[in-house]
Protein backbone atom coordinates (compact mmCIF):
# COMPACT_ATOMS: atom_id res chain seq x y z
CA UNK A 1 0.00 0.00 0.00
CA UNK A 2 1.14 3.58 -0.72
CA UNK A 3 2.96 4.90 2.37
CA UNK A 4 0.89 8.07 2.19
CA UNK A 5 -2.38 6.16 2.35
CA UNK A 6 -4.28 5.58 5.58
CA UNK A 7 -6.94 3.01 6.42
CA UNK A 8 -9.88 3.26 8.77
CA UNK A 9 -12.99 1.27 9.62
CA UNK A 10 -16.24 3.12 10.33
CA UNK A 11 -19.12 1.45 12.14
CA UNK A 12 -22.53 3.08 12.14
CA UNK A 13 -25.37 2.40 14.61
CA UNK A 14 -28.44 3.51 12.67
CA UNK A 15 -30.67 3.09 15.73
CA UNK A 16 -28.89 5.99 17.44
CA UNK A 17 -29.16 8.38 14.49
CA UNK A 18 -31.43 11.41 15.02
CA UNK A 19 -31.07 12.81 11.50
CA UNK A 20 -29.20 16.01 12.35
CA UNK A 21 -27.03 15.65 9.20
CA UNK A 22 -23.59 16.98 10.31
CA UNK A 23 -21.79 13.86 9.03
CA UNK A 24 -23.39 14.07 5.60
CA UNK A 25 -22.78 17.81 5.29
CA UNK A 26 -19.12 17.46 6.33
CA UNK A 27 -18.28 14.48 4.12
CA UNK A 28 -20.83 13.48 1.45
CA UNK A 29 -18.20 11.16 -0.05
CA UNK A 30 -18.52 8.86 2.98
CA UNK A 31 -21.98 9.60 4.33
CA UNK A 32 -25.37 9.92 2.69
CA UNK A 33 -28.74 10.96 4.02
CA UNK A 34 -32.21 9.48 3.60
CA UNK A 35 -34.46 12.53 3.81
CA UNK A 36 -37.61 10.42 3.70
CA UNK A 37 -36.59 8.61 6.89
CA UNK A 38 -34.47 11.43 8.37
CA UNK A 39 -31.48 9.20 8.97
CA UNK A 40 -27.84 9.08 7.92
CA UNK A 41 -26.46 6.47 5.53
CA UNK A 42 -22.96 4.98 5.62
CA UNK A 43 -22.19 4.80 1.92
CA UNK A 44 -21.02 1.32 0.82
CA UNK A 45 -21.60 0.12 4.38
CA UNK A 46 -22.19 -3.61 4.90
CA UNK A 47 -24.61 -4.94 7.55
CA UNK A 48 -22.83 -6.34 10.62
CA UNK A 49 -25.83 -6.60 12.91
CA UNK A 50 -29.35 -5.28 13.46
CA UNK A 51 -29.21 -1.71 12.07
CA UNK A 52 -25.41 -1.81 12.35
CA UNK A 53 -23.19 -1.13 9.33
CA UNK A 54 -19.44 -1.09 8.67
CA UNK A 55 -17.16 0.09 5.89
CA UNK A 56 -13.37 0.12 5.43
CA UNK A 57 -11.93 3.20 3.78
CA UNK A 58 -8.44 3.88 2.49
CA UNK A 59 -7.21 7.19 1.18
CA UNK A 60 -4.98 10.20 1.61
CA UNK A 61 -4.53 11.73 5.07
CA UNK A 62 -6.82 14.57 3.99
CA UNK A 63 -9.52 12.16 2.84
CA UNK A 64 -9.33 10.15 6.05
CA UNK A 65 -9.30 13.24 8.27
CA UNK A 66 -12.45 14.50 6.59
CA UNK A 67 -14.23 11.20 7.27
CA UNK A 68 -13.02 11.04 10.87
CA UNK A 69 -14.01 14.64 11.60
CA UNK A 70 -17.43 14.05 10.05
CA UNK A 71 -18.04 10.94 12.15
CA UNK A 72 -16.83 12.78 15.24
CA UNK A 73 -19.38 15.55 14.63
CA UNK A 74 -22.29 13.20 15.34
CA UNK A 75 -24.07 14.52 18.47
CA UNK A 76 -25.36 11.07 19.53
CA UNK A 77 -22.25 8.90 19.06
CA UNK A 78 -23.70 6.87 16.20
CA UNK A 79 -20.22 6.20 14.75
CA UNK A 80 -17.11 4.32 15.86
CA UNK A 81 -13.91 4.82 13.85
CA UNK A 82 -10.86 2.57 14.11
CA UNK A 83 -7.41 3.12 12.58
CA UNK A 84 -6.79 -0.20 10.85
CA UNK A 85 -3.00 0.22 10.87
CA UNK A 86 -2.38 1.32 14.46
CA UNK A 87 -5.56 -0.32 15.84
CA UNK A 88 -6.23 2.92 17.74
CA UNK A 89 -9.78 4.10 18.35
CA UNK A 90 -10.16 7.43 16.58
CA UNK A 91 -13.83 8.02 17.39
CA UNK A 92 -15.48 6.20 20.26
CA UNK A 93 -19.08 5.95 21.41
CA UNK A 94 -18.64 5.49 25.15
CA UNK A 95 -19.75 8.34 27.41
CA UNK A 96 -17.19 9.30 30.06
CA UNK A 97 -18.84 10.73 33.19
CA UNK A 98 -16.42 9.76 35.96
CA UNK A 99 -15.71 13.32 37.10
CA UNK A 100 -19.04 14.85 36.12
CA UNK A 101 -20.67 17.22 38.58
CA UNK A 102 -23.99 15.92 39.89
CA UNK A 103 -26.93 18.13 40.84
CA UNK A 104 -30.33 17.21 42.26
CA UNK A 105 -33.00 18.65 39.97
CA UNK A 106 -35.85 20.52 41.60
CA UNK A 107 -38.36 23.18 40.67
CA UNK A 108 -41.19 24.82 42.60
CA UNK A 109 -43.41 27.27 40.71
CA UNK A 110 -44.24 29.16 43.88
CA UNK A 111 -40.54 29.76 44.65
CA UNK A 112 -38.73 29.81 41.32
CA UNK A 113 -41.13 31.29 38.78
CA UNK A 114 -40.14 34.77 37.57
CA UNK A 115 -42.29 36.61 35.03
CA UNK A 116 -40.28 37.67 32.00
CA UNK A 117 -40.50 41.49 31.79
CA UNK A 118 -40.41 41.28 27.98
CA UNK A 119 -43.73 39.45 27.79
CA UNK A 120 -45.30 36.01 27.65
CA UNK A 121 -46.46 33.28 25.26
CA UNK A 122 -49.97 32.09 24.52
CA UNK A 123 -49.82 28.55 23.17
CA UNK A 124 -52.63 26.67 21.48
CA UNK A 125 -53.38 23.92 18.95
CA UNK A 126 -54.90 24.85 15.61
CA UNK A 127 -56.99 21.75 14.92
CA UNK A 128 -57.85 22.88 11.40
CA UNK A 129 -54.20 22.89 10.30
CA UNK A 130 -52.95 20.36 12.91
CA UNK A 131 -50.27 22.81 13.99
CA UNK A 132 -48.98 24.19 17.27
CA UNK A 133 -49.17 27.97 17.54
CA UNK A 134 -47.17 30.16 19.90
CA UNK A 135 -48.15 33.81 20.12
CA UNK A 136 -45.86 36.24 21.96
CA UNK A 137 -47.46 39.14 23.83
CA UNK A 138 -45.36 42.14 24.86
CA UNK A 139 -48.28 43.44 26.90
CA UNK A 140 -51.60 42.02 28.07
CA UNK A 141 -53.50 40.38 25.19
CA UNK A 142 -51.34 42.08 22.56
CA UNK A 143 -49.80 39.46 20.24
CA UNK A 144 -46.82 40.84 18.30
CA UNK A 145 -45.48 37.51 16.97
CA UNK A 146 -47.13 34.22 16.02
CA UNK A 147 -45.09 31.14 15.14
CA UNK A 148 -46.78 28.02 13.75
CA UNK A 149 -45.33 24.56 13.20
CA UNK A 150 -46.10 20.86 13.00
CA UNK A 151 -43.54 19.88 15.65
CA UNK A 152 -42.25 21.50 18.87
CA UNK A 153 -38.68 21.74 17.53
CA UNK A 154 -39.92 23.70 14.50
CA UNK A 155 -41.60 26.31 16.69
CA UNK A 156 -38.93 26.39 19.39
CA UNK A 157 -36.00 26.62 16.99
CA UNK A 158 -37.64 29.39 14.99
CA UNK A 159 -38.29 31.45 18.12
CA UNK A 160 -34.80 30.82 19.52
CA UNK A 161 -32.84 31.53 16.34
CA UNK A 162 -34.94 33.71 14.04
CA UNK A 163 -36.37 36.28 16.43
CA UNK A 164 -34.80 38.91 18.67
CA UNK A 165 -36.98 38.46 21.74
CA UNK A 166 -33.97 37.91 24.06
CA UNK A 167 -36.00 35.97 26.57
CA UNK A 168 -34.88 34.75 29.98
CA UNK A 169 -33.39 31.25 29.96
CA UNK A 170 -36.21 30.06 32.18
CA UNK A 171 -38.70 31.34 29.62
CA UNK A 172 -37.16 29.17 26.91
CA UNK A 173 -37.35 26.18 29.25
CA UNK A 174 -41.03 26.93 29.88
CA UNK A 175 -41.66 27.32 26.16
CA UNK A 176 -40.09 23.94 25.38
CA UNK A 177 -42.14 22.25 28.10
CA UNK A 178 -45.45 23.69 26.93
CA UNK A 179 -44.78 23.00 23.25
CA UNK A 180 -44.08 19.34 24.02
CA UNK A 181 -47.30 19.11 26.02
CA UNK A 182 -49.24 20.70 23.18
CA UNK A 183 -47.67 18.29 20.68
CA UNK A 184 -48.59 15.30 22.83
CA UNK A 185 -52.18 16.56 22.95
CA UNK A 186 -52.17 17.07 19.19
CA UNK A 187 -50.95 13.51 18.61
CA UNK A 188 -53.37 11.92 21.10
CA UNK A 189 -56.45 14.11 20.48
CA UNK A 190 -56.49 15.73 23.92
CA UNK A 191 -57.69 19.25 24.73
CA UNK A 192 -54.53 21.25 25.42
CA UNK A 193 -54.73 23.69 28.34
CA UNK A 194 -51.69 25.90 28.83
CA UNK A 195 -50.01 25.57 32.25
CA UNK A 196 -52.11 22.54 33.14
CA UNK A 197 -50.47 19.22 34.00
CA UNK A 198 -50.55 16.72 31.15
CA UNK A 199 -52.34 14.04 33.15
CA UNK A 200 -55.27 16.45 33.60
CA UNK A 201 -55.83 16.95 29.85
CA UNK A 202 -59.18 15.59 28.68
CA UNK A 203 -60.07 13.91 25.35
CA UNK A 204 -61.50 16.25 22.72
CA UNK A 205 -65.19 16.02 22.14
CA UNK A 206 -66.13 14.70 18.74
CA UNK A 207 -67.52 17.40 16.46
Amino acid sequence: MDQGMKRIRIEFDEAKCIGSEPCYKADPQTFGFDHARATAILLNGKPIGERLFSVDISGSPERIKRAVDAASSCPVNAFVVMDLDSKNMLVGNQIQAKDAQEMKAEYDDTKHFVLDPKGYFLIRINWETNEIEAGFCNEKNSVILKVMGKKPIDVYHTIATKTELNLRKEHFAYLGRELEKAYHCLMTNLEYVQDEELHNMKPREKK
